[in-house]
C-alpha cells in the first residue's frame, strides 16, 4: 500500500479531498435533520456524536489520543451505512450508492487494495483492518471542521455554491510531500 503515495500520490489527494466532502456533506445532512434520529445512529454513527465523544475524550485524557484508534473505523462504518443502507432497532437508512460515498473509489482508506474492490455486506463474514490514524488526527479534523474562532458551526445554512467554492478552492492543491500519507498507508 505504501506503494501509491509514491506511484499516486494525485489519487490520495483525491481520497483525502473525498474524505472531507464527506464529511461536510454528512454535518449538512445531520444540521438539516436529513439523517436518521435515533439514538443508535446518533450514539454510534453520527459525525457530531464522534466529535463530541473525542472532544470529551481530549478533556479527560489529552495525552493519549495520538495513542487510540477508534474513530477512523467509526466514519468508515458510517461511510459504508450510508453507501449501502442499513437498519438496526428504530434506525432505517435507505443504500445511496453514490459515488462520493463508494468504497471502491478509494479502496486504501480501507486499507484495500486497488484490485480487491469486493464490496463488503452486512451479512459478510469478511471484515477490514482499517488504517491505523489516531483519534487526535480525527478529533483535529473535525474540530476545524466544526469550531471556529470557539463557536460550533452550523452547516444548516450552507448551500451547494458555497460547496463547489470550497470545492474549487482546493482542487488546484497536488500532493508534493507524503508526509500525511503515513497515517493512510499504513500496512
Amino acid at each position: 500500500m505504501n506503494d501509491i503515495a509514491h506511484t499516486e500520490p494525485q489519487h490520495i489527494y483525491g481520497g483525502l479531498i473525498t474524505v472531507l466532502l464527506r464529511l461536510v456533506f454528512l454535518l449538512y445532512a445531520e444540521d438539516e435533520g436529513l439523517m436518521p434520529q435515533d439514538s443508535i445512529y446518533t450514539r454510534n454513527y453520527s459525525v457530531t456524536g464522534l466529535y463530541e465523544r473525542l472532544r470529551e475524550d481530549a478533556g479527560k485524557y489529552p495525552d493519549t489520543m495520538e495513542q487510540r484508534y477508534g474513530a477512523w473505523a467509526w466514519l468508515l462504518s458510517l461511510f459504508r451505512l450510508v453507501y449501502d443502507g442499513g437498519c438496526h432497532g428504530g434506525l432505517y437508512l435507505p443504500a445511496r450508492h453514490g459515488q462520493l460515498f463508494d468504497p471502491d473509489e478509494y479502496t486504501f482508506l480501507e486499507s484495500r487494495t486497488p484490485g480487491n474492490v469486493e464490496t463488503l455486506h452486512v451479512t459478510s463474514l469478511q471484515s477490514i483492518e482499517p488504517p491505523h490514524i489516531s483519534d487526535g488526527v480525527i478529533y483535529h479534523v473535525l474540530q476545524r471542521l466544526l469550531v471556529l474562532d470557539a463557536e460550533r458551526l452550523s452547516y444548516r445554512s450552507l448551500d451547494v455554491e458555497q460547496i463547489g467554492s470550497v470545492y474549487e478552492a482546493i482542487i488546484d492543491y497536488e500532493v508534493k510531500n507524503c508526509y500525511l500519507c503515513f497515517y493512510w498507508c499504513m500496512e
